[in-house]
């Protein structure tokens, strides 16, 4: 084990890293949670986080938290209440024959599918530690890829429901490998749970066609 951690620990930067249910597939891009306002209350990204607790995985935070799309990526909108913990078995074949919603708003959740947490088996090929913080990693069925992100803990309100998984995702993923500022390539098998995301693209590094992600990563395993 300590000759794969030392194969694998490995990079630059100091920065810390089944089918779905019959009704999400071929939905129209779903509906919206909740109200489609920004709440008066809704966080927004600092670039003064709190620090994360002991024990959490992350690192020191580099830079800025993220801004686009932020609250529904931590788990700090208004509808992160109604998203439902069980993880749903998926592969990114379903995944990404998923319909995207044509402009995804930045507080509110589209339903079904970003109040649902997903498992998927697939291969991670590459990963990154991204300028808001989190860890970009690109996963393949071997035809397609999509891309799972793992928040700094940091940049994770503390109201999130969702932070101490995110925090044992993160220190998960350090136990493994060491993220750093450039992709590094690997090839190993994982299984990712986490929420259902629709980024918008951007010509990310791994993106599906219809920017569906998990986002956040709740829980990563190496079997």
């Amino acid at each position: 084990m300590r000759a794969h951690l030392r194969r694998h620990r490995r990079g630059i930067g100091g920065g810390a890293a089944g089918m779905i249910a019959a009704g999400l597939i071929g939905v129209g891009g779903g509906h919206l949670a909740g109200h489609h306002h920004l709440p008066p209350n809704a966080p927004v990204a600092s670039s003064q986080p709190s620090a994360p607790s002991s024990g959490e995985g992350g690192g020191a935070l580099i830079g800025h938290c993220g801004v686009e799309r932020w609250p529904v990526k931590t788990g700090t909108d208004a509808d992160a209440g109604q998203v439902s913990l069980s993880p749903v078995q998926t592969t990114i074949a379903q995944m990404v024959s998923l319909q995207a919603p044509a402009n995804p708003p930045n507080s509110n959740r589209v339903v079904p599918t970003e109040l649902t947490n997903f498992t998927i088996h697939a291969t991670l090929t590459e990963f990154k530690l991204e300028t808001d913080n989190d860890y970009h990693l690109v996963v393949s069925d071997g035809t397609r890829t999509m891309i799972v992100e793992i928040p700094n803990p940091g940049c994770v309100g503390s109201g999130s429901p969702f932070r101490p998984q995110i925090s044992q995702a993160r220190a998960k993923f350090d136990s493994h490998y060491v993220a750093g500022a450039s992709f590094q390539s690997v090839s190993v098998a994982v299984t990712v749970t986490g929420i259902g995301f629709f980024d918008r693209l951007h010509h990310q590094t791994g993106v599906a066609p219809n920017g569906i992600e998990l986002h956040p990563v709740l829980n990563i395993d190496f079997p």
